[in-house]
């Protein structure tokens, strides 16, 4: 064994590993983080062809609708992707979310996995409660969650938290590392058996750019969309759109003056439908708006910071 150490050995030697063979030394290449890369990048490659494939796929059921209750926020992120920051102050009607409400149940027969009340920022309308008692009376197998940035959570009456636990609403902030009073939240979430969990818990935001001269490919926009496969869609007004910039291009338009049509073809009419599998062939269907999207699997990210309101926040002209 000796004689053999002296004619063969391996050993580490600063960075890497040596092979000395009679004397000789080669140096051994370490491929492990090599093979751990590849093995990422593969993993990455088979979500993106199962993100493509799943687009179309028949759907049978709507995974998450998502509608604003108010369109302006208090916060003021740069490229947010509904266009808060540029959105005049609008509170939706009451009994306009009940119609819409409404005849999404008398179409899916309440097969809708989920419900987000989001903006803007929800808590702003100061009937925020009054929209989540709506969904779940409506809904009531379904999940409803309260997204929100949080600023008002802590400042809440206890009839609030009280009417949450009651109707199982999920409270799910977005985590900006704002000055909020977590631990008061957390508290009269668990006093009164309200769920709470960040829905997301960090400040890195991905840029979602807007192609003014409409000369993207909208089938290669939409199979690459960060949004996922046909689980998130938007309804707005009565009518149910693929992503938050074709609900609310009119927001962008009016404020930097742009004529900026949405096609009708990139929404569905939920009054004029005659059943629900108009609406999953629908979520089937690239929209033509996908043109206007320069967005990829790998989007350029940036930290959180306050909107200066100019138009290549969202834009590329």
């Amino acid at each position: 064994m000796n004689l053999f150490k002296k004619v063969f050995s391996i050993y580490e030697e600063k960075n890497h590993r040596v092979a000395c063979i009679l004397g000789i030394k080669i140096k051994i290449r370490d491929l492990r983080k090599e093979i751990y890369a590849l093995k990422k990048d593969l993993e990455e490659r088979i979500l993106q062809n199962e993100y493509k494939i799943r687009k179309l796929l028949p759907v049978t059921s709507i995974g998450v609708i998502e509608t604003h209750i108010v369109d302006h926020c208090n916060l003021n992120c740069k490229g947010c992707h509904h266009f808060a920051p540029l959105s005049p102050e609008s509170f939706l009607s009451l009994s306009e979310f009940e119609s819409d409400i409404e005849r999404l149940f008398e179409l899916t027969k309440g097969k809708i996995e989920t419900f987000n009340i989001l903006g803007g920022e929800p808590l702003l309308h100061p009937q925020c409660t009054e929209f989540l008692e709506t969904v779940r009376k409506i809904f009531p197998k379904s999940k409803i969650r309260l997204i929100t940035n949080g600023i008002l959570l802590p400042e809440q009456s206890d009839s609030f938290y009280e009417k949450c636990a009651k109707n199982n609403i999920y409270i799910q902030p977005t985590n900006y590392n704002l000055d909020i009073d977590w631990k008061l939240v957390t508290k009269k979430c668990k006093q009164y058996g309200v769920y709470f969990k960040f829905y997301l818990d960090n400040e890195i935001m991905y840029r979602d750019t807007i192609d003014l001269t409409n000369s993207q490919d909208p089938i290669d926009s939409f199979f690459n969309c960060q949004l996922g496969w046909n689980e998130y869609f938007y309804l707005h007004h009565g009518k149910i759109y693929h992503c938050s910039k074709t609900a609310y291009m009119k927001i962008f338009s009016d404020y930097f003056k742009k004529n900026i049509e949405i096609p009708e073809t990139d929404f569905i009419d939920i009054y004029k439908v005659k059943n629900v599998q108009e609406i999953y062939n629908f979520m089937t269907t690239p929209p033509k708006f996908c043109s206007h999207c320069i967005r990829n699997c790998k989007s350029e990210t940036y930290k959180r910071e306050s909107s200066k309101r100019e138009i290549a926040e969202w834009a590329q002209e």
